[in-house]
């Protein structure tokens, strides 16, 4: 996190573990009656509770590979992986198993922040601006909220204490029924509403620390969880509308302007409007770890190079290694409807090389990039694989070097709520308050415009690698078809396959027919051509130049041997097949949804904003939630057993290939699918609380 200073002290307090149920005291000479006697102090112990949320809670890592990983968007990548799969048990409390840290984690910060709020008044009363305390209490009232909020998600009915825990004896607590979790979650954050009326993105200029248009889009996140199931409260969609108004009201965030630049501004720690909260990550420049996280290392796209080195002179993973833990469902690839860029953002339509390979380049259109495949490069999927595509909304290119060097860390942000989400929210609000009435529809439109096209996009690329080069083709092409933005990456394979590689990098607009390209110098009369040319003739035959010359009006056409230097000018050797390029445009996208285009579609408006919010937030945690709270968990899951198997006819079935899945085997993304149960709702209690707090009782089914 940056911009907040950290005591050494007592971060090493925060991080020390949990000794025992509840922990509160620290070791050393900081003790709750005069741990808050400074702004300083008061700075490090909220930096430490961020702390606890990054590590702890599991924002590094856990979060998004393993708690929220099985949806229809994705699925975790091992199979034995229970708890990820949803087959976790009460047993799981090994050290650093998720289930334990998220439980443990959460208590853990919910006790600093009980500490704080009873000791703070009296620890720095007549030391301290009465303002830095009523802002630092705020924020420690919604970071309160937060983890109660957290822990509800995943276990329902939780013990519950707003003071801090003095006494052993008092870590016997029974569970609170989970809407009562809820009401007091909303009086906390509530609260920190009133006393964080001057902590805004626009006095800050970052959002990784908690503002007050962060607390009420965190709001209406909550009141629409506790307006669902399973708590069912459905007043609460009202309380919704009011916050998700109140941060669109503010002036104080917009939509950026590019959908991909959200996630580029997070690999470099940007700060843009969009981004309402976010967890903050860096490394310092001595290449030592500082608050480094996983965002883009274990969701992402599979790339690992070994070129270039770190500052102290070892080996640098200097395109960014990525474990890619997270797995696409390609039903999420089929959501996105013609025109919308954010497809081919979201989901890689390339793989990565292994082996590394020389190439020499030469000048080419500013249209595309040209290359050598190999460790690192983007190797261009077939348009039929969907199974191997995988999730690439952070992609670790863009991160400073000092952080790409890293295997297991990066220096990318990751976004808990942002402005798109509270447009969404607004808009599934307003239509369970008052009907998909034109508020609700604008809301919806607005997330839609930025992404998808008014005109057709080139949809995808097709080629023929082309045999026969004997040197990379040292000319490409492009024919705009009328539009712009359409690029693509040229790659050369200079081994003895000696390939051509074609990877669509950019989409377009505006196109009156399909752009066209064309890879390698093509055959011209009346041209010098100087001996080992290649030269493509416009029947598509590869040539090599074996005897110099200048060409005459007749092509070569032979399909052995060379060409008569008499008839040609210049000898043609017939070397095979020049590289072939077909592009494909989308349909004519439907931009804004109204009344009678979801009547076309045979789909309610709900389901519009189910179908959008996924479209939007893939991979960004949210998904799991949502289908708990819209009551669709248990189907939905079970309903991609027939994706699977091919009988669902919407989507291709899962390849048999084990090349092409890239898990190995069906185990993975079957895994969730043969678990699931009404019980998987909540995560089971850790087994060594329940011996801890004989007043717990376990979640049913566990």
């Amino acid at each position: 996190m940056k911009r907040i200073l950290i005591i050494i002290a007592f971060a090493a307090f925060v991080l020390s573990g949990c000794k025992k149920f509840l922990d509160t005291v620290p070791d050393g000479s900081l003790v709750p009656e005069n741990a808050y006697a400074s702004a300083a102090q008061i700075n490090a112990a909220i930096s430490g509770m961020y702390t606890n949320l990054k590590y702890v809670v599991g924002y590094a890592q856990f979060y998004t590979a393993y708690y929220t990983a099985s949806t229809d968007e994705s699925y975790h990548y091992n199979a034995s992986n229970g708890f990820a799969c949803f087959a976790a048990t009460a047993t799981d409390n090994i050290t650093g198993n998720p289930n334990s840290n998220l439980w443990r984690g959460c208590y853990q910060t919910i006790n600093y922040c009980n500490t704080m709020l009873d000791n703070i008044d009296a620890s720095s009363a007549g030391k301290v601006d009465v303002n830095i305390v009523r802002r630092a209490k705020g924020e420690v009232m919604f970071l309160r909220g937060f983890h109660f909020f957290i822990l509800a998600q995943f276990y329902g009915d939780v013990p519950m204490s707003i003071h801090a825990t003095t006494d052993p004896t008092q870590s016997q607590i029974v569970r609170t029924p989970v809407k009562d979790v809820y009401n007091q979650i909303i009086d906390d954050m509530t609260q920190a509403d009133s006393l964080m009326y001057d902590q805004t993105f626009s006095s800050q200029g970052y959002s990784d620390r908690i503002t007050r248009t962060g607390v009420q889009a965190m709001l209406a996140r909550v009141c629409m969880y506790a307006a669902g199931a399973p708590v069912n409260d459905t007043r609460r969609y009202e309380d919704a509308l009011v916050w998700c108004n109140k941060v669109v009201a503010s002036g104080q965030h917009s939509l950026a302007s590019s959908y991909p630049q959200i996630f580029i501004d997070e690999a470099k720690n940007i700060y843009n409007r969009e981004n309402i909260f976010e967890i903050g990550f860096n490394r310092k420049a001595d290449g030592l770890i500082s608050a480094s996280g996983g965002i883009g290392v274990y969701v992402g796209p599979s790339m690992g190079t070994t070129n270039g080195t770190t500052p102290t002179g070892a080996v640098a993973y200097d395109s960014g290694w990525v474990y890619s833990y997270l797995k696409l469902h390609p039903r999420l690839f089929f959501k996105y409807e013609p025109g919308d860029r954010r497809r081919d953002w979201n989901i890689a339509n390339y793989t990565t090389g292994t082996t590394s390979t020389a190439i020499t380049t030469s000048a080419v259109s500013t249209s595309l990039t040209y290359g050598a495949s190999g460790v690192g490069s983007k190797i261009p999927l077939a348009n039929s694989r969907y199974w191997s595509r995988q999730p690439a909304k952070w992609r670790r290119e863009y991160e400073p070097q000092i952080s790409r060097s890293t295997q297991m860390t990066s220096n990318t942000n990751f976004a808990v709520i942002r402005y798109a989400d509270v447009l969404l929210m607004l808009a599934e609000a307003e239509n369970e308050v008052n009907g998909a009435t034109a508020i609700a529809y604008d809301a919806l439109n607005q997330v839609r415009r930025r992404s998808i096209s008014t005109t057709p996009v080139v949809d995808s690329v097709a080629y023929v690698q082309g045999t026969g080069y004997n040197y990379a083709p040292d000319s490409v092409t492009i024919n705009h078809g009328g539009g712009s933005g359409f690029s693509i990456s040229v790659l050369y394979n200079g081994t003895a396959t000696k390939t051509v590689l074609v990877l669509l990098t950019g989409q377009g607009s505006g196109f009156a027919t399909a752009p066209t390209v064309t890879i390698g110098r093509q055959w011209k009369a009346g041209v010098q051509y100087t001996l080992n040319t290649q030269v493509a003739a416009t029947n598509g035959r590869l040539y090599t130049v074996t005897t110099a010359g200048t060409s005459t009006a007749s092509a070569p056409t032979n399909t052995s041997g060379a060409s008569s230097a008499a008839t040609t000018g210049a000898g043609f050797t017939y070397a095979g097949f020049a590289c072939l390029v077909t592009t494909y445009l989308s349909a004519v996208p439907l931009v804004d949804y109204n009344a009678s285009v979801l009547a076309s579609k045979g789909i309610t408006f709900k389901q519009a904003i189910m179908d959008e919010r996924s479209r939007e937030l893939c991979f960004e945690a949210v998904r799991l939630g949502d289908l708990k709270r819209w009551g669709i968990l248990l189907p939905t899951i079970q309903g991609l057993g027939a994706d699977i198997s091919g009988a669902n006819l919407l989507y291709p079935k899962i390849p048999s290939a084990v090349s092409e899945l890239g898990v190995g085997n069906d185990a993975a993304p079957l895994a969730p699918v043969n678990n699931i149960s009404s019980k998987d709702i909540f995560y089971p209690i850790p087994q060594w609380d329940l011996n801890l707090n004989k007043k717990l009782t376990q979640n049913p089914g566990y």
